[in-house]
């Protein structure tokens, strides 16, 4: 997968389930008709990814939880101790997924 199509990939997820918060919001449930799209993208996912992989993808799109602004961090340990936040962004996200392969 190029990495322009899994940001683009990245920014619909995104927007799905930034979509369906608010329709759950307002007391329109849509799990009836998006579980279907995300059971595909999940099976799209393990013939393109490892489960390490998909895990940190998981993990940016669902408990980095950027809806209800309760932003979880992700660190990882440098050779020289120092730390550094991993995942913050589709890019850092696409180079910890590479990072994983």
């Amino acid at each position: 997968m190029t990495k322009k199509i899994f940001e683009e990939l990245i920014f619909t997820l995104q927007s799905m389930s930034y979509n369906s918060h608010k329709a759950h919001g307002l007391g329109i449930n849509l799990i009836d008709f998006v579980e279907p799209y995300y059971k595909a993208i999940n099976l799209l996912f393990k013939s393109c990814f490892n489960q390490e992989q998909i895990d940190w993808i998981d993990w940016y799109l669902y408990e980095r939880d950027m809806i209800t602004s309760n932003n979880n961090k992700a660190w990882k340990t440098n050779e020289d101790g120092t730390k550094q936040e991993i995942c913050h962004t589709i890019d850092s996200l696409w180079e910890t997924v590479q990072e994983a392969a």
